[in-house]
């Protein structure tokens, strides 16, 4: 099929919530707008998506969906997709219901679903929607598409790997950790401040470093609805004084740069675009053995994977790099090297431009 298509991102994350999977749908839909298609982000109204959303020149709707069932929300998004002429409807899992039914109801629209993270729970009603509702499913790892293979639920045909990309180079200069805390390695973590993260485990491992490594400081990057209760265990732990909790930080690349370690201590993972992040920036990172983050660090010279829910692992691979900066620059020089050579914002819009046609193509049978 040639030609431009008409493609609305239907996403009705929380008003204030942007994350990485947020990041991914504003990079997929300005590259596949300046691939020539005619694009669309479909949100809550006054949601920080759609504010970023313009400010990348995007086109924007509003539509602020509160659930699965909601038979005027379906016919509005019908309309929506009508009125615009749309081609490809992409959403999130959460919104398949109503876009997914909006979409039948319009017509012949491509639905396309971008499942980011494992499934945690409602498999059984998830893979019902699926069946139904979607043409394709994009995924970031591979585990989670034999996941969803193994399941039964689609073919490998269905589902497609897209690795999350990354602009490999900004003019941000480094952070100045130095000068706050001379003479201090820095550990970084960059993400939300929620369950899945871990963080309670690398806040056991700085209580075990507290007595021998005085010379580390932790900073953390992030917001989210455990802020309070991290700051109140990192006293409970006696270690409040190790650890910086910075709150949202809308530019974290100049604290990539200026960090020694990176460390993401998650329960579970899509493809952690922050770690991703570090190590194109040259980091040494320290990952725990989940999801995608096999397939981010390979092998131990790209990285350090450690199992997940161990704080005396978390503190073992963080000692040894603190300890040893031949080791450290050499993984972050071999980090830069893979990222960019495997995970640019370039490809990731070339194989999603390809998967989109593709599927339009067989929904329109020609």
């Amino acid at each position: 099929m040639q030609g431009s298509l008409n493609i609305l991102f239907l996403h009705s994350i929380g008003k204030a919530k942007f994350g990485g999977g947020e990041k991914w749908l504003l990079n997929a839909a300005e590259g596949l707008k300046n691939k020539g298609h005619t694009i669309y982000v479909g949100g809550r109204p006054g949601s920080v998506l759609l504010e970023k959303a313009s400010q990348r020149g995007l086109q924007t709707a509003g539509f602020n969906i509160l659930s699965d069932l909601s038979p005027y929300h379906v016919f509005k998004i019908a309309s929506f997709i009508k009125k615009q002429s749309i081609d490809v409807l992409i959403t999130r899992d959460r919104d398949l219901a109503v876009g997914g039914l909006a979409a039948r109801v319009a017509g012949n629209t491509t639905v396309l679903v971008r499942h980011g993270l494992p499934l945690r729970s409602s498999f059984r009603k998830h893979s019902f929607l699926l069946r139904r509702l979607a043409d394709g499913l994009i995924t970031n790892t591979r585990t989670i598409r034999d996941f969803y293979q193994e399941k039964g639920v689609a073919d490998k045909e269905f589902v497609k790997v897209i690795y999350n990309g990354i602009e490999p180079e900004d003019h941000s200069p480094s952070f100045d950790f130095k000068k706050q805390f001379p003479g201090k390695k820095v550990v970084l973590t960059s993400c939300r401040l929620a369950p899945q993260k871990g963080l309670f485990y690398l806040i056991d491992a700085i209580g075990l470093l507290k007595n021998e490594c005085r010379d580390l400081v932790f900073f953390v990057l992030g917001q989210g609805k455990l802020y309070g209760k991290l700051k109140a265990y990192a006293e409970k732990k006696g270690v409040s004084d190790m650890i910086r909790f910075e709150g949202f930080v809308e530019n974290v690349r100049p604290y990539l740069k200026g960090c020694d370690i990176f460390i993401l201590p998650s329960l579970y993972e899509g493809m952690p675009n922050a770690a991703m992040e570090a190590m194109a920036c040259g980091r040494p990172v320290v990952l725990t053995e989940v999801n995608g983050s096999k397939e981010l660090v390979p092998d131990e010279s790209v990285g350090m994977l450690i199992p997940p829910r161990d704080a005396e692992a978390i503190a073992g691979a963080v000692k040894k790099l603190a300890g040893d900066r031949e080791l450290s620059d050499r993984l972050g020089r071999n980090a830069r090297r893979y990222v960019l050579e495997n995970f640019t914002v370039a490809q990731m819009i070339s194989s999603l431009e390809l998967y989109i046609k593709d599927k339009r193509m067989l929904k329109r049978g020609t």
